[in-house]
Protein backbone atom coordinates (compact mmCIF):
# COMPACT_ATOMS: atom_id res chain seq x y z
CA UNK A 1 0.00 0.00 0.00
CA UNK A 2 1.37 3.61 -0.84
CA UNK A 3 2.47 5.92 1.67
CA UNK A 4 0.56 9.64 2.20
CA UNK A 5 3.94 11.18 0.51
CA UNK A 6 3.25 9.52 -2.37
CA UNK A 7 0.05 10.93 -3.01
CA UNK A 8 -0.56 13.26 -6.17
CA UNK A 9 -0.49 16.85 -5.49
CA UNK A 10 -1.95 18.47 -8.36
CA UNK A 11 -4.60 18.51 -10.54
CA UNK A 12 -8.46 17.98 -9.34
CA UNK A 13 -6.74 14.63 -7.74
CA UNK A 14 -4.19 16.74 -5.85
CA UNK A 15 -7.09 19.09 -4.60
CA UNK A 16 -8.65 15.79 -3.67
CA UNK A 17 -6.06 14.33 -1.26
CA UNK A 18 -5.40 17.70 -0.02
CA UNK A 19 -9.17 17.83 1.39
CA UNK A 20 -9.33 14.62 2.07
CA UNK A 21 -6.33 14.26 4.87
CA UNK A 22 -8.15 17.03 6.68
CA UNK A 23 -11.17 14.84 6.90
CA UNK A 24 -9.70 11.02 6.99
CA UNK A 25 -7.62 9.51 9.24
CA UNK A 26 -4.48 7.76 8.39
CA UNK A 27 -6.12 4.76 7.68
CA UNK A 28 -9.49 5.60 5.70
CA UNK A 29 -7.05 7.90 3.50
CA UNK A 30 -5.06 5.24 2.47
CA UNK A 31 -7.83 3.19 1.50
CA UNK A 32 -9.76 5.80 -0.09
CA UNK A 33 -6.90 6.91 -2.13
CA UNK A 34 -5.57 2.74 -3.03
CA UNK A 35 -3.78 3.20 -6.41
CA UNK A 36 -3.75 7.49 -6.53
CA UNK A 37 -0.04 7.28 -6.79
CA UNK A 38 -1.02 5.66 -10.10
CA UNK A 39 -3.73 8.17 -11.78
CA UNK A 40 -1.92 10.24 -13.94
CA UNK A 41 -1.52 7.23 -16.08
CA UNK A 42 -5.00 6.03 -15.98
CA UNK A 43 -6.72 6.50 -19.42
CA UNK A 44 -10.15 8.33 -19.08
CA UNK A 45 -11.90 5.32 -18.59
CA UNK A 46 -9.80 4.31 -15.45
CA UNK A 47 -10.20 6.99 -13.91
CA UNK A 48 -14.06 7.30 -13.74
CA UNK A 49 -13.38 3.72 -12.06
CA UNK A 50 -11.19 5.18 -9.74
CA UNK A 51 -13.46 7.42 -8.71
CA UNK A 52 -16.47 5.55 -8.12
CA UNK A 53 -14.62 3.38 -6.26
CA UNK A 54 -12.86 5.95 -4.15
CA UNK A 55 -16.11 7.40 -3.55
CA UNK A 56 -17.62 3.99 -2.73
CA UNK A 57 -15.16 3.09 0.05
CA UNK A 58 -15.05 6.94 1.37
CA UNK A 59 -18.84 6.65 1.74
CA UNK A 60 -19.01 3.59 3.75
CA UNK A 61 -15.38 4.38 5.91
CA UNK A 62 -16.64 8.05 6.79
CA UNK A 63 -20.31 8.03 5.72
CA UNK A 64 -22.46 9.76 3.66
CA UNK A 65 -22.68 12.99 5.10
CA UNK A 66 -19.11 14.20 5.35
CA UNK A 67 -18.18 11.97 1.97
CA UNK A 68 -20.80 15.04 0.23
CA UNK A 69 -19.07 17.64 2.37
CA UNK A 70 -15.83 16.45 0.83
CA UNK A 71 -17.07 16.73 -2.96
CA UNK A 72 -19.09 19.93 -2.09
CA UNK A 73 -15.50 21.23 -0.61
CA UNK A 74 -14.21 20.32 -3.87
CA UNK A 75 -16.78 22.15 -6.14
CA UNK A 76 -15.90 24.75 -4.41
CA UNK A 77 -12.30 25.34 -5.25
CA UNK A 78 -13.62 24.29 -8.79
CA UNK A 79 -15.00 27.34 -9.06
CA UNK A 80 -12.21 29.16 -8.53
CA UNK A 81 -11.69 32.70 -8.36
CA UNK A 82 -11.69 32.98 -12.32
CA UNK A 83 -15.15 31.32 -12.87
CA UNK A 84 -16.51 33.48 -10.54
CA UNK A 85 -15.39 37.19 -11.64
CA UNK A 86 -16.24 35.58 -15.31
CA UNK A 87 -19.96 35.13 -13.92
CA UNK A 88 -19.94 38.27 -12.65
CA UNK A 89 -19.04 40.30 -15.43
CA UNK A 90 -21.10 37.98 -17.80
CA UNK A 91 -24.25 38.61 -15.82
CA UNK A 92 -22.99 42.57 -15.98
CA UNK A 93 -22.53 42.62 -19.50
CA UNK A 94 -26.13 40.82 -20.45
CA UNK A 95 -28.06 43.32 -19.29
CA UNK A 96 -30.73 40.93 -17.83
CA UNK A 97 -31.27 37.53 -16.12
CA UNK A 98 -32.99 36.25 -19.58
CA UNK A 99 -29.80 37.52 -21.62
CA UNK A 100 -27.33 36.39 -19.00
CA UNK A 101 -28.74 32.44 -19.36
CA UNK A 102 -28.94 32.80 -22.95
CA UNK A 103 -24.87 33.73 -23.10
CA UNK A 104 -23.72 31.33 -21.03
CA UNK A 105 -25.74 28.25 -22.66
CA UNK A 106 -23.14 28.97 -25.43
CA UNK A 107 -20.30 30.66 -23.83
CA UNK A 108 -16.67 28.76 -24.64
CA UNK A 109 -18.79 25.55 -25.01
CA UNK A 110 -20.15 23.83 -28.05
CA UNK A 111 -24.27 24.78 -29.21
CA UNK A 112 -26.05 22.49 -27.16
CA UNK A 113 -24.32 21.07 -24.49
CA UNK A 114 -25.85 23.77 -21.77
CA UNK A 115 -29.04 25.15 -21.42
CA UNK A 116 -30.18 27.27 -18.88
CA UNK A 117 -33.77 28.37 -18.44
CA UNK A 118 -35.91 30.51 -16.44
CA UNK A 119 -38.71 28.43 -15.02
CA UNK A 120 -40.29 30.95 -12.87
CA UNK A 121 -39.30 34.34 -11.50
CA UNK A 122 -37.16 32.76 -9.11
CA UNK A 123 -35.69 29.10 -10.74
CA UNK A 124 -33.23 28.86 -13.28
CA UNK A 125 -33.26 24.88 -14.65
CA UNK A 126 -29.76 24.39 -15.68
CA UNK A 127 -29.30 21.26 -18.12
CA UNK A 128 -25.52 19.96 -19.45
CA UNK A 129 -26.42 17.39 -22.27
CA UNK A 130 -22.58 16.35 -21.94
CA UNK A 131 -20.33 15.70 -18.17
CA UNK A 132 -18.17 18.44 -18.35
CA UNK A 133 -16.23 16.06 -15.55
CA UNK A 134 -13.19 14.71 -17.55
CA UNK A 135 -12.45 12.40 -14.09
CA UNK A 136 -15.63 10.79 -14.35
CA UNK A 137 -17.46 11.55 -17.79
CA UNK A 138 -15.84 8.07 -19.43
CA UNK A 139 -17.80 5.97 -16.67
CA UNK A 140 -18.53 2.20 -18.08
CA UNK A 141 -20.99 1.98 -15.66
CA UNK A 142 -23.72 4.26 -13.91
CA UNK A 143 -22.79 5.50 -10.46
CA UNK A 144 -25.08 4.51 -7.71
CA UNK A 145 -25.83 7.57 -6.06
CA UNK A 146 -25.04 11.21 -6.54
CA UNK A 147 -22.12 12.07 -4.37
CA UNK A 148 -19.76 12.53 -7.04
CA UNK A 149 -22.18 14.75 -8.69
CA UNK A 150 -21.90 17.49 -5.46
CA UNK A 151 -19.19 19.12 -6.59
CA UNK A 152 -21.00 20.34 -9.50
CA UNK A 153 -23.82 21.10 -7.90
CA UNK A 154 -21.35 23.30 -5.36
CA UNK A 155 -19.86 24.86 -8.63
CA UNK A 156 -22.90 25.93 -9.96
CA UNK A 157 -24.19 27.32 -6.51
CA UNK A 158 -20.74 29.36 -6.43
CA UNK A 159 -21.52 30.51 -10.44
CA UNK A 160 -24.46 31.38 -9.63
CA UNK A 161 -24.22 33.28 -6.64
CA UNK A 162 -21.62 35.79 -7.74
CA UNK A 163 -23.38 36.23 -10.86
CA UNK A 164 -26.46 37.19 -9.09
CA UNK A 165 -24.67 38.83 -6.39
CA UNK A 166 -26.74 36.99 -3.56
CA UNK A 167 -26.89 33.36 -2.05
CA UNK A 168 -28.31 30.53 -4.45
CA UNK A 169 -29.83 27.23 -3.18
CA UNK A 170 -28.90 24.31 -5.75
CA UNK A 171 -30.45 20.76 -6.02
CA UNK A 172 -29.14 17.77 -8.04
CA UNK A 173 -31.91 16.34 -10.31
CA UNK A 174 -30.21 13.83 -11.98
CA UNK A 175 -26.98 13.31 -13.34
CA UNK A 176 -25.53 11.60 -16.77
CA UNK A 177 -22.84 9.48 -14.45
CA UNK A 178 -26.04 8.26 -12.68
CA UNK A 179 -28.04 7.26 -15.89
CA UNK A 180 -29.83 10.07 -16.46
CA UNK A 181 -29.68 11.72 -20.24
CA UNK A 182 -28.48 15.01 -19.01
CA UNK A 183 -27.24 16.39 -15.83
CA UNK A 184 -29.67 18.59 -14.72
CA UNK A 185 -29.83 21.37 -12.11
CA UNK A 186 -32.51 23.45 -10.04
CA UNK A 187 -31.38 26.97 -9.27
CA UNK A 188 -33.65 28.61 -6.71
CA UNK A 189 -32.95 31.95 -5.62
Amino acid sequence: MESSHEMPQTGRIGRFVKILRTKAGDKAFLEILRNANSYKSFDAKEKSAWWKRAVKVMERLLGKKTAIGIMTECGAKCCGKGQRDTARRLYAESGSLLKFLERISIYEVKEGDLRYTLKDAHTIIAEHHKCFCKQVASTGEPFVNGTYCQCSVEFNRQFFSAALGRQVRVELLQSIINGGDSCKFRVTF
